[in-house]
């Protein structure tokens, strides 16, 4: 049985275009981070949004859509028996159903697999000047243009592909629950909030306790119990039913049934916003020019394709290694086996001219950030077009944890990210930020009058008085999470090599919160190689 606490994801959300939309929507858990005083500064009360899926397929349903595995040394640095990257790539393969092969280049092949039950394609165009713009400006930094950043190796600038389908949003609901084989054989129970796992005095758990329609309700497990909550929710879980940091189990009433240091040691990617005035080149002039997307409309509802099956600016991907970009030649020269491990994505996106003042309570709802600084971006947006630029730090210095705010499990646990807690994450913004300003200065930039806004922000200097202090101070009010958590419940310290939770029989983890390490890339893909691996780990012990 599959027990999910949010409901069928709506029609919206199988619109690539409409992604944004759906952060800080009903399907969203809206989770909110315990203020640090040193980031998110300009996010509303100062609490970094942390986004998270609340409907079946998970944040697959809500996110942005993107197909990065990571490099291979990711996984090889966990050093775990089971877990390097040729453990996991067959993993990866046997769900990969890459619909665009005929188009990588012949030495990608190996690396793909078209038949796997997660379709993957390119967005459909955006019809956005700005999609290519942004490639050409990147080659004059002397960025390769890299056509597969999940082949043979991962340094470039690319259109990468995504869980796309026919123009519609390929989340695992999508992928897996529609499969007629796992309807035959899988109960889903829907808009049912996992509160806790039954563990008897023996440590072995017999089940979980749900809430559904405000009933609570005990379900036993015949074999074993899964849980796949994800970085928060698992931990969350855990904690609940005992099993997690004793003082903080105790400090909370809750007796211990296995101490360990669950909701430690959390990562995630973060990023400065960056927002870039373009020549208006916009197609929202007015309400009027809202009107003229009608016929985008009806050619998405007629073939699912058009700029609407597109993902705006965000499928552009560049990944590098900011080490092996001499600043000031500004050239990109990766001529070190290093330059192969990148430390910097960067993915954009695109706000027409005056869209912010037709859509700012929709905007607010996405992004978070406070009044200040939205009437600026409003205002900037009056007479320009705006490019939103979020260079993530791939390998963050900084650690937060995931603890209980109440006993009462149906409240949001307590969320400490501490974004740029860690120095060395802010100097790696700045180094971004930097690479920014190079960009605005190439030709074709420069061409259509591209510029950086320089947001007044309380506290920071004033650009023309310190840039490198100015943007040391943007960073902290600007942070923002890419929501990649990973680390909560991680392998030889929570879990054991097949998942099993230490000193609870019968209990076993299959999410983001395993990982030790986070990824160089977007990390739904290697959450859903875990649930392939665990499926291997449970038939094993099946058919021994």
């Amino acid at each position: 049985m599959l027990i999910e606490a949010g409901g069928d994801p709506s029609f919206l959300s199988t619109i690539p275009m409409a992604s944004l939309g759906l952060l800080g929507s009903s399907l969203d858990w809206q989770y909110k981070t315990i203020p640090n005083n040193i980031s998110c500064l300009s996010s509303i009360g100062e609490q970094c949004r942390f986004s998270r899926g609340k409907s079946l397929g998970g944040t697959t349903a809500i996110n942005h859509m993107l197909y990065i595995r990571g490099n291979r040394y990711d996984y090889d640095r966990m050093n775990i028996s089971g877990w390097t990257w040729k453990d996991l790539e067959p993993y990866f393969l046997r769900y990969e159903g890459l619909q665009i092969l005929d188009q990588y280049p012949a030495s990608s092949r190996k690396y793909h697999n078209s038949n796997g039950t997660m379709k993957l394609e390119y967005f459909d165009d955006p019809r956005n000047p700005w999609h290519m713009r942004t490639v050409e400006g990147l080659k004059q930094l002397n960025i390769p243009y890299n056509k597969d950043l999940n082949g043979e190796y991962q340094i470039g600038v690319t259109k990468v592909a995504g869980y796309v389908y026919k123009g519609e949003r390929m989340s695992t609901a999508r992928g897996y629950l529609a499969r007629n084989d796992v309807k035959k054989n899988l109960k889903v129970a829907k808009n049912a909030f996992c509160t806790e796992v039954v563990i008897d005095d023996d440590n072995i758990a017999r089940g979980v306790t749900v809430v559904q329609n405000l009933q609570k309700v005990t379900i036993y497990a015949r074999i074993e119990i899964i849980l796949s909550a994800g970085a928060i929710g698992t931990p969350q879980i855990l904690m609940q039913s005992g099993v997690g940091p004793a003082d903080h189990l105790q400090e909370m009433g809750i007796s211990v049934r296995s101490n360990l240091p669950v909701g430690n040691d959390m990562s995630d990617h973060q990023l400065p916003v960056v927002i870039v005035k373009v020549d208006h080149g916009g197609i929202v002039d007015s309400l009027v020019g809202l009107t003229s997307k009608a016929p985008q409309v009806l050619q998405y509802l007629a073939s699912r394709s058009g700029p609407l099956a597109s993902n705006s600016l965000q499928d552009i991907v560049t990944l590098i290694n900011t080490n092996c970009y001499d600043f000031d030649l500004r050239q990109y020269s990766g001529n070190s086996s290093r330059c192969e491990l990148a430390d910097m994505q960067i993915i954009q996106s695109y706000i027409d001219k005056g869209l912010v003042a037709l859509a700012k309570p929709l905007v607010k709802q996405a992004i978070g950030f406070n009044d200040q600084v939205l009437d600026q971006i409003e205002k900037a947006n009056e007479n320009h077009g705006l490019i939103v630029f979020s260079p993530m730090v791939l390998q963050p210095y900084s650690r937060g944890t995931v603890r209980l705010a109440s006993i009462d499990p149906l409240q949001p646990p307590a969320i400490f990210a501490n974004y740029l807690g860690d120095e060395r994450d802010v100097e790696q913004m700045v180094k971004s930020i930097t690479f920014l300003e190079h960009l605005m200065k190439t030709q074709i930039f420069k061409k259509h009058k591209a510029s950086i806004l320089h947001l007044n922000l309380p506290g920071c200097p004033a650009y023309k008085c310190g840039r490198v202090e100015y943007w040391r101070c943007y960073a902290r009010h600007m942070t923002y999470s890419g929501y990649h958590a990973v680390g909560t419940c991680a392998l030889t310290r929570v879990v054991d090599e097949q998942l099993r939770v230490y000193g609870v029989k019968n209990l076993r983890v299959a999410d983001l919160s395993v990982l030790k390490n986070i990824i160089r890339g977007n990390t739904a893909s290697v959450s859903i190689a875990i649930g392939e691996r665990i499926v291997d780990f449970l038939t094993e012990e099946d058919n021994p």
